[in-house]
């Protein structure tokens, strides 16, 4: 049995984290979501973004074309969706239960492209912001730190192996590790030191069987495949597309578990009722509880608490209220809203003195030193 880890920190990652490496905030998801601009016209994305248009169109326009600044919050839709389809019920007369199961699968296979696609063009042209990441990176102990990510992206996960080439990731979920072959799956064995991450929510490089229930993570920077995992050919047979078009690249591998055909995911998505009763969210959950009693420091970068976590705020309270010796708590943030997220970390948590730390230009050097003073990154 493996040896269990008890880390003296624990770093919480939100998406002011992943902004460095030029992926969008929540705020502009959907702006970036639908940008044909930066997309094959002929490819998969554009069929895609075509589609979710025009469901955003019919249910949110009444027909009339809309624009990304004209949506709706994506917590709206995705809650809207998952109440109907998740009970079996439409939409409206136009979309029943499986076509809004098919919207939801080209909203989250599109966002994983998306991701992955702006993480490419930030890392062929690296700004402050990465260099920043980098340093952070390079001096991050992961012998005594974990991490609690609220993001869907690899970020973090890419970010050591280039660094300190630290491919062995214990997600807390007993997630097990494959790789795509030519055949499907296969297990990939892997040593060296390990990088402890949770995710909650879930992450894009993850493949869940809804037969046997077990969860598998391929190479952080394989998410690609996982897209064409996700989207089966009888999504693709929904989607209108011109008679030239081509079937897109899909693949269909089999359980590494069970053999059975039947990989899919599972993604706390923006959504008011988030669904997060599957066994990888609830084994994140114990193992967050875990990390949280045990470390000294609390460590938030770029996130903001958003309403909508409501489940992980509570947890963060009620940890904080039960502990004998309460952590310390350091927030480092940046941009416009620096201010007012000091200030709901302030309400939330206490202003208490010597235990509170507050950065509000993001990884700059003050918030660099402050990290190698409390050990998360190495002297």
């Amino acid at each position: 049995m493996a040896k269990e880890f008890n880390p003296g920190n624990l770093v919480i990652v939100g998406a002011g984290f992943s902004l460095n490496a030029g992926l969008p905030l929540a705020g502009s998801f959907t702006k970036q979501l639908l940008n044909l601009g930066r997309v094959a016209v002929d490819g998969p994305s554009a069929r895609q973004i075509s589609y979710i248009k025009s469901f955003a169109d019919r249910v949110f326009g009444e027909g009339a074309p809309r624009t990304a600044d004209e949506w709706p919050d994506l917590e709206d839709i995705f809650t809207l969706v998952d109440l109907s389809a998740n009970t079996g019920h439409h939409l409206g007369p136009h979309f029943s239960a499986a076509d809004l199961r098919i919207v939801r699968r080209a909203i989250i296979v599109r966002m994983i492209r998306m991701l992955s696609q702006a993480y490419a063009r930030k890392q062929r042209k690296p700004d402050a912001g990465w260099r920043a990441l980098e340093s952070f990176f390079g001096g991050f102990r992961a012998d005594i730190s974990a991490v609690l990510s609220m993001n869907w992206d690899t970020v973090f996960e890419r970010g050591m192996a280039r660094a300190q080439t630290i491919r062995r990731i214990d997600y807390g979920c007993h997630a097990r590790a494959v790789t795509f072959d030519d055949k499907g799956l296969v297990n990939r064995p892997l040593s060296g030191e390990t990088l402890h991450i949770l995710k909650p929510h879930g992450s894009v490089n993850w493949l869940y069987c809804d037969a046997c229930r077990e969860t598998f993570w391929v190479p952080p920077s394989d998410t690609e495949m996982v897209a064409q995992t996700l989207f089966r050919r009888q999504d693709w047979a929904a989607l209108p597309a011109p008679k030239t078009a081509k079937m897109p690249a899909i693949r269909s591998p089999g359980c590494p578990h069970c053999k059975t055909k039947s990989l899919g995911t599972r993604f706390a998505t923006f959504s008011y009722r988030k669904a997060l009763d599957f066994p990888m969210h609830s084994a994140s959950w114990r193992t967050a509880e875990q990390y949280l009693k045990g470390t000294a420091d609390w460590v938030f970068i770029g996130y903001s608490m958003p309403a909508a976590d409501f489940e992980f705020k509570h947890l963060l309270k009620r940890v904080q209220l039960t502990e004998g010796e309460r952590p310390d708590i350091t927030v480092i943030t940046g941009g416009a809203d620096a201010d007012a997220t000091v200030n709901r970390f302030k309400k939330f948590f206490g202003d208490v003195k010597g235990k509170r730390f507050f950065f509000t230009n993001g990884l700059d050097s003050a918030a660099l030193k402050h990290l190698e003073t409390i050990q998360v990154l190495r002297t």
